[in-house]
């Protein structure tokens, strides 16, 4: 029997399974989106036969599977199975100091070593995007929102770019642009590819997964803070309970209440913003989920175009969804003209001529680009910097205000989703063809961030009405010194927050997120049919 310390090995499969590998030890295999090489399937085929529990036959009919692949399993030596013996209070302890152990404190045999890409940024992107809602939601101040010269009480925070640190809705705009590129990038190469089948296949696959996806890791937040609110746990200090549902006549009524806000959240129908009741962050989930699959249609739909062609048909639709006031349709639309972009590049070789020149002509169109895009780059922060409120009198931007379209020029709030969406687009194409402004992002700190954005993003509101109100409230009582809403008390408080917001959002993650990606491929696969 070979240590199980012994890290990982790789199994080529095209499905979930659940290998015998000897008495008290089993196999437990998790999807990795990756294509391993030749020799690493040489030699983890060799490995598996050294482990035992594997015949010559099933190792050859393993390798016969090498060409129809779906996936990158990896299996891990896990020391307990189910048939090894009865679960004891031992066993539970180690499962639960596991669960509660944050992820980047686990031992390294339970860990893969990430591989760079060249698309492993975007993850550090989300990541960042998720941090800076947090700020802005831990602030919880109006008038961060208002531009600066726009009333007596400015201040520097206000400035544009320096506002970017709580900048919320241009993060969302920044989201919502990533999973366009995401989501569209492996059925825009398929297409290309023209393996009609395969796009389909992964189109209809994605489409009936995005549902329990998106929506089945807020139920447990939807629980949470239905129990708060049940016990008046929810909200005091600096975060009121303004928006919530009120106090219900018993808990299981109190649960009960939060279904129809669910549903609500569900129904494709409506396409104005919904603020859920006591969880008002959420609002983009619906607009998640309708833009997935605006992304999906578009990708069908143009899929058996030929690339400029579908790249310019794009674009159009791109503008047609800005100027008709669906700025979120257009972010999404944007993240998918910049997988194709990126796609395109790949293909007619830009990439690695622009890297390999070296003439003296070609290195002064290098530098050119690169003064282009770092233009861009600052543009797209000066946009995305737009303010909230008093943006037609504030310092940078007054002289924007008259290039609005009718459409969001009645309303302040449209008039910012319009300037931060160009924002967003502009600045996450200047990422792509700028690999310095790529660098943070690929740090450990963005990548580990990118992995729990999801789950961090939705516990962090809850997380500050609830474990946020104590810990902030008793700081600012005990050290009430500066300002009164931004105390020492206050800072002090914030700092002492965010670990345990950290943490739950690392639970939430390894929990309900991958929980809720095991889901949903495991219903795809029962509910599904192979093509013939």
């Amino acid at each position: 029997m070979p240590d199980p310390a012994s890290s990982y090995v790789y199994v080529i499969a095209d499905q979930f399974r659940h290998m015998r590998a000897g008495a008290g030890y089993c196999w437990t295999v998790e999807l990795i989106d990756e294509v391993p090489s030749a020799d690493t399937i040489e030699t983890c085929l060799a490995r598996l036969k050294t482990f035992g529990g594997f015949d010559g036959n099933a190792v050859v009919q393993i390798n016969k599977k090498i060409l129809h692949v779906t996936g990158f399993i990896r299996a891990i030596w896990s020391p307990y199975h189910p048939e090894s013996g009865p679960i004891t209070g031992r066993t539970w302890l180690a499962c639960i100091t596991s669960f509660i152990t944050p992820s980047f404190l686990q031992s390294n045999e339970k860990k893969v070593e990430q591989r760079i890409t060249d698309t492993s940024y975007l993850n550090g992107v989300r990541g960042v995007a998720a941090s800076l809602v947090y700020v802005q939601r831990l602030l919880y101040a109006h008038w961060l929102h208002n531009g600066y010269g726009g009333r007596p009480e400015d201040s520097i925070i206000q400035l544009p770019f320096i506002r970017l640190l709580c900048s919320g809705r241009f993060m969302v705009a920044i989201f919502f642009i990533l999973s366009g590129y995401v989501l569209s990038y492996k059925p825009l190469q398929l297409a290309r590819k023209g393996d009609t089948r395969a796009l389909y296949d992964n189109l209809s696959s994605a489409a009936f997964r995005r549902t329990p996806r998106l929506f089945l890791p807020v139920v447990p937040a939807m629980f949470v803070t239905a129990v708060a609110i049940y016990f008046t746990c929810y909200g005091a200090e600096n975060f009121t309970r303004d928006g919530c549902l009120p106090k219900a006549s018993s808990l299981w009524r109190q649960i009960w209440d939060y279904f129809p806000v669910l549903f609500r959240m569900l129904d494709p129908g409506h396409w104005r913003e919904y603020y859920p009741p006591g969880l008002p962050h959420l609002w983009t989930l619906p607009m998640e989920f309708r833009g997935s699959m605006v992304v999906f249609l578009l990708v069908l739909g143009l899929g058996n175009t030929k690339p400029l062609y579908g790249l310019g048909i794009l674009v159009l639709f791109a503008v047609f969804f800005l100027h008709m006031g669906r700025w979120e349709i257009f972010l999404f639309t944007s993240g998918l003209i910049l997988a194709e972009l990126r796609i395109y590049r790949k293909e007619s070789g830009l990439e690695s001529d622009i890297c390999g020149a070296r003439s003296a002509k070609s290195m002064y169109l290098k530098l050119l680009k690169a003064v282009g895009w770092t233009a861009t780059f600052i543009t797209g922060l000066f946009f995305g910097s737009w303010p909230a409120f008093q943006a037609c009198n504030s310092l940078g931007f007054r002289n924007f205000c008259g290039l609005t379209p009718a459409p969001y020029s009645g309303n302040e709030f449209a008039q910012q989703y319009f300037w931060i969406s160009i924002g967003a687009f502009l600045l996450l194409l200047s990422f792509e063809h700028l690999e310095i402004l790529q660098r943070p992002f690929t740090t450990k700190l963005a990548s580990y961030m990118g992995d729990i954005s999801f789950g961090f993003y939705i516990v962090h509101w809850t997380m500050l009405f609830t474990v946020g109100t104590v810990i902030i409230g008793n700081c600012k009582r005990r050290l009430p010194y500066g300002y009164p809403n931004y105390s020492v008390g206050f800072f002090v408080g914030a700092i002492l927050t965010t670990p345990f917001v950290v943490w739950v959002g690392d639970m939430h993650w390894r929990a309900f997120d991958n929980g809720a990606v095991k889901c949903a491929r495991w219903l795809n696969t029962r509910c599904g049919r192979k093509l013939e």
